[in-house]
């Protein structure tokens, strides 16, 4: 019996601590599609859907949780933050990139982790993961002096730096692209250049230059279905590229009437089996590209540019996926992505009167489907399915500049990050809830991993490491929404939120 009990201590205990390696709600690298409690970088995830797949419900009692105000004069923050655990403490941080400086905060309770050694950075959304393969977590960010930094999350100092033509950069995306096994670093500039950098030492793996400046966030997914990683950016020549992630040639590229600033979303938005992209343009129009030539789908004409990035999913769970953008009209949008038929608008706010960039979609509120969140210069407002306004939330910094959704006191319910305020007044707020505590669960049961093994012979731990269940995974029913650990028979672990 005792032999039996070290053989599983010898089999658990690596594995387990492997498992927390890159961070309890951070992967090593953010995930392709759903962001699922963290948010790791722009829009959460690779393919920039901004879903988040950890639900929340803010039904009763919502409050402040905690603000931060930073001790000294800066700019007021603009970027959504990034959350995650960066320093594998098991506990979550928020990193806020505002104006000059990096801002990472302790997630329970918003007092600071580190501040950024740079002394440049901000203006670009950072983002998070194991870059260099050490299972150690990084920032990366974009920064006022034209460099890109690559900050290790322990303690803050700079792991790497690359200068690039320009200062203004848009919001860096991370992950293999070119199948090496390794991390890359995919980041565009004001230089007209969209850069590839290797993520362990920032040398340059390819470069690509358009015919104009970028402020398009890269996203990166496999659009063709060749088993390769595409990177899909749009340039202010007005055109969307799609680009090969090995090399940096060009396979398409889709011109526009207007500048490209919106970021692309990456997803299979009508059911076909293959892959879309859909970007916002200058030119009134929402275009979805079919991936594999990037010819179009079909596009919609608002009323205004769409400097906007678009958010997809199944928002009404009719098994289809819905595309949702606001334009310059001060106009959100909910269109079909098999026709672009539109189901429903609703007015936010007038022109010009917020920062029209970010859209997220969650669940957190009971009413049937997924919640669409927006913000303005005042509110936070939660969209229902339908495009009713559930309600709106204005215990956030004024004017409001941009928010992100992730669990930051690691309740497994999602909360909501506000930054914005004046130059002299910048200010982070946390929005909580008191029914928003004990575990709210995932959109999809068990999304985050898909087991290959037998379902049979696995053990699942709590977070806290004690033994809870063992036998057939598919009969697992925990008492209690949380976070769990699934431990295969060959010491495999994976996470499991339920």
């Amino acid at each position: 019996m005792r032999s039996f009990v070290w053989f599983i201590l010898i089999v658990l205990i690596p594995a387990f601590l492997n498992a927390q390696s890159c961070g309890f709600q951070t992967t090593c690298v953010p995930p392709s599609d759903w962001a699922n409690g963290s948010w790791q970088m722009f829009y959460g995830t690779q393919n920039h859907t901004g879903r988040q797949a950890m639900r929340g419900d803010f039904t009763v009692e919502k409050y402040i949780k905690w603000n931060y105000e930073p001790s000294s004069l800066r700019y007021s923050a603009k970027a959504p933050p990034a959350i995650g655990d960066i320093n594998n403490d098991g506990q979550i941080e928020v990193v806020v990139s505002e104006g000059k400086v990096l801002y990472t905060l302790k997630g329970i309770n918003g007092l600071p982790l580190w501040i950024d050694s740079t002394g440049a950075c901000g203006t670009t959304s950072p983002a998070i993961g194991d870059i260099d393969g050490d299972r150690l977590i990084e920032v990366v960010v974009g920064c006022v002096d034209s460099n890109v930094y690559a900050i290790r999350g322990s303690d803050g100092s700079i792991l790497w730096s690359y200068r690039t033509g320009h200062r203004k950069l848009s919001s860096p995306a991370i992950g293999d692209i070119n199948g090496d096994g390794n991390i890359e670093v995919i980041v565009g500039s004001y230089d007209s250049t969209v850069y590839a950098l290797r993520g362990t030492d920032g040398s340059l793996l390819w470069a690509f230059t358009t015919g104009n400046s970028i402020e398009s966030s890269p996203a990166i997914g496999d659009i063709n279905s060749d088993g390769q990683i595409e990177v899909v950016v749009g340039s202010n020549d007005g055109k969307v590229y799609a680009l090969r992630g090995t090399d940096g040639s060009l396979i398409w590229y889709y011109t526009t009437g207007g500048y490209v600033n919106s970021s692309p979303a990456i997803g299979d938005i009508n059911n076909d089996e293959n892959i879309e992209i859909v970007v916002g343009s200058w030119d009134s129009k929402i275009y979805a590209l079919r991936g594999t030539n990037g010819s179009p789908l079909w596009s919609y004409t608002a009323l205004a540019g769409v400097y906007s990035s678009p958010v997809i999913g199944d928002i009404n769970n009719d098994g289809y996926v819905e595309v949702v953008v606001n334009s310059e009209d001060g106009i959100v949008y909910a269109l079909r992505g098999t026709d672009r038929a539109p189901l429903w608008s609703y007015n936010i706010g007038g022109r010009f009167n917020f920062e029209p960039e970010y859209i997220v979609l969650a669940d957190i509120d009971p009413s049937p489907g997924l919640e669409i969140i927006i913000n303005n210069a005042f509110f936070i407002n939660v969209l229902s399915s339908s495009g009713t306004l559930l309600w709106q939330e204005d215990s956030v910094p004024l004017p409001l500049k941009s928010f992100s959704i992730g669990d930051v006191d690691g309740d497994g319910c999602v909360e909501i990050v506000a930054v914005g305020g004046t130059y002299l007044y910048p200010m982070v707020t946390v929005i909580d809830a008191s029914s928003n505590e004990g575990g709210c669960g995932t959109l999809v049961r068990a999304r985050e991993t898909k087991y290959s093994k037998p379902y049979t012979h696995v053990e699942i731990y709590t977070i806290s490491g004690t033994m809870i269940y063992k036998g057939d995974y598919r009969d697992f029913k925990p008492t209690r929404k949380g976070i769990y650990f699934v431990v295969f028979g060959e010491g495999e672990v994976r996470k499991m939120i339920r």
